[in-house]
């Protein structure tokens, strides 16, 4: 498939090293291994335009093996959220592991670290000097994602940034969902070429009309590819502009449905033509980054990133050739990278309080008082956005108390980073559960505790758990922990396989739903999302809560009676 020209063609693809060397007939010419790839497609390696590595919850090595054999060879990472709990050494850290990999990895440098100075704490900060750094780096590509709440602000280290990554010749990549009108125009005048949080066609079109690109995201909680393609073709004549990208995804979905292939598979199933799917999974993302010399395309010079499938409609892949060399054939990983070597440092992140107690974790109201009027922050299946709604809830001794009949559960952020009992704490609606708690390390993006209960007791059970086993998810009742993932590195990330990954957190969510009444697939991702202070309308930090569209603290009681 020639992704240029949007034509499909027979052919032979020569490689001399790492490289691709000639597109034509090569019968007779003498070779050291011939593949035959007869009556099959050749599409180029995959590309996902924007991801946390740390989302997956594996280090590139396990994150290789299950991306390769569904044809993705590139991913345009922004750590962020490993920079949020350990700086500049946790991103080189990162990249080091990423070298035995076989995924080639390019860097979004992360903007914001933290995401919200003033409203949340960090285990680190990215200043101007480490940004500089990290833009000097050789994968650096861009800098990562940008919220436009610090650039409408006129926030002059943000405004630096973007300066810094024009200089190094890099993209600034954006943050701005809902985003539209002279707000939209001004965060493009300033540099923000793409966007990867359009949730309606009708947004992504008001961005592609304006010369931003849009990077269509499928992720595990964030499902926004049908609503933004389904149709467009009939009001889009050049879909240059359109890139796929998975930003969160879980292990168990890539390996349920898939990554970027999924993107493409369910593009097409919905009705865009399969030459435009792909062109958006690799020559797209190439083009808009400036890598276009290096990948994205099957043309000579290129890396000789190869995907072997059976149709252009299906994906089904048969074999990858990865740099030159064949890594993957008919269901078996031909490439063997050794298991990483991670520090100590990285290994004890998760600090709690030893004095923390149930008190710290729910709301105090005054003497006498018998209900309050709260903020409540309601979830939205499927999305990381949500809504605020007001709701009256009941007083016992002095503190408000959740009201899970009505779906009223508590939800506080604690700060794992400093140990102190600074602690944020509100109202959640969405997550169902009947009794005990949950809490995760991550939260994006300052990646303190964040745990959901009915129980105060079985909420600080959790929170406690979390800080000895060194991060993870957990979930608890009765003050007995039913069921974790243990996310050492950094509180982020495992050291197990995919599949040891996928089997603790499938066991955990199905705990999660059967013993605790919870109505969310994904619970844990979703728990994740809440605590950010950049996406409308409520979040939830260390600090307190946040409106998010105003960007500044909001109290979670707004009357007592």
């Amino acid at each position: 498939m020639d992704v240029y020209s949007g034509t499909t063609f027979e052919a032979d693809v020569a490689i001399y090293r790492d490289r691709i060397v000639g597109i034509g007939r090569y019968d007779g010419v003498d070779c050291k291994r011939r593949l035959d790839v007869s009556s099959r497609y050749l599409i180029p390696g995959l590309i996902d335009a924007h991801m946390h590595i740390e989302s997956t919850m594996l280090t590139p090595r396990a994150l290789a093996e299950i991306l390769i054999p569904r044809g993705v060879t590139t991913i345009l990472a922004d750590p962020h959220e490993i920079a949020n709990v350990m700086g500049v050494k946790g991103i080189q850290l990162l990249l080091l592991i990423a070298e035995e990999a076989p995924l080639r990895v390019f860097v979004q440098v992360p903007s914001r670290v933290p995401t919200a100075p003033g409203l949340e704490d960090t285990g680190a900060s990215l200043g101007i000097a480490e940004t500089q750094k990290l833009l000097n780096l050789e994968g650096a590509v861009s800098l990562g994602e940008l919220n436009f709440q610090h650039v409408l602000s006129l926030g002059r280290e943000y405004l630096e940034k973007i300066s810094l990554a024009e200089s190094a010749s890099k993209l600034v990549n954006g943050h701005m969902p809902g985003l539209s009108g002279r707000e939209l125009n001004a965060c493009l005048a300033a540099g923000l070429r793409d966007d990867h949080e359009c949730v309606t066609q009708g947004e992504a079109l008001e961005k592609l009309r304006r010369g931003c690109a849009v990077m269509v995201r499928e992720g595990t909680s964030e499902r926004n590819l049908e609503d933004i393609l389904a149709g467009i073709e009939c009001k889009l004549a050049d879909t240059r502009g359109l890139l796929f990208c998975t930003d969160d995804k879980h292990p168990s979905d890539i390996l349920r449905e898939g990554h970027i292939d999924f993107n493409v598979r369910k593009a097409i199933e919905i009705g865009i033509d399969p030459i435009k799917a792909i062109q958006m999974a690799t020559i797209n993302t190439a083009t808009h980054f400036r890598l276009d010399h290096e990948i994205g395309v099957l043309a000579p010079g290129r890396k000789a990133d190869v995907v072997v499938v059976e149709d252009v409609r299906t994906l089904q892949v048969s074999a990858v050739v990865f740099d030159g060399q064949l890594v993957y054939r008919e269901g078996r990983m031909l490439y063997s990278a050794k298991t990483p070597e991670v520090p100590e440092w990285a290994l004890k992140t998760v600090r709690v309080s030893p004095d923390l107690s149930e008190e710290d974790l729910v709301i105090k109201v005054p003497d006498g008082t018998s209900e309050a009027l709260v903020r409540v922050i309601n979830l939205i299946p499927g999305q990381i956005i949500n809504r605020e709604t007001r709701e009256w809830v009941k007083a016992t001794d002095g503190f408000l108390a959740s009201d899970p009949s009505r779906d009223l559960l508590h939800i506080a952020v604690v700060d794992r980073h400093r140990a102190t009992r600074q602690v944020g704490k509100a109202f959640v609606r969405g997550f169902g559960l009947t009794e005990g708690a949950i809490a995760s390390s991550v939260a994006h993006d300052h990646h303190n505790i964040v745990v959901v209960g009915v129980s105060p007791a079985d909420m600080l059970c959790a929170v406690k758990h979390l800080a000895e086993t060194g991060g993870g998810f957990v979930a608890v009742r009765s003050g007995k922990v039913l069921a974790e993932l243990v996310l050492p590195l950094g509180g982020l990330i495992s050291l197990q396989s995919a599949d040891d990954v996928v089997d603790s957190l499938d066991k955990l969510n199905e705990t999660v739903m059967r013993e605790l009444g919870c109505s969310l697939e994904s619970p844990f991702m979703q728990l994740e999302f809440v605590t950010l202070p950049t996406v409308p309308e409520l979040g939830l930090t260390n600090r307190g809560l946040v409106n998010a569209t105003k960007f500044e603290p909001v109290e979670p009681v707004i009357s007592v009676r």
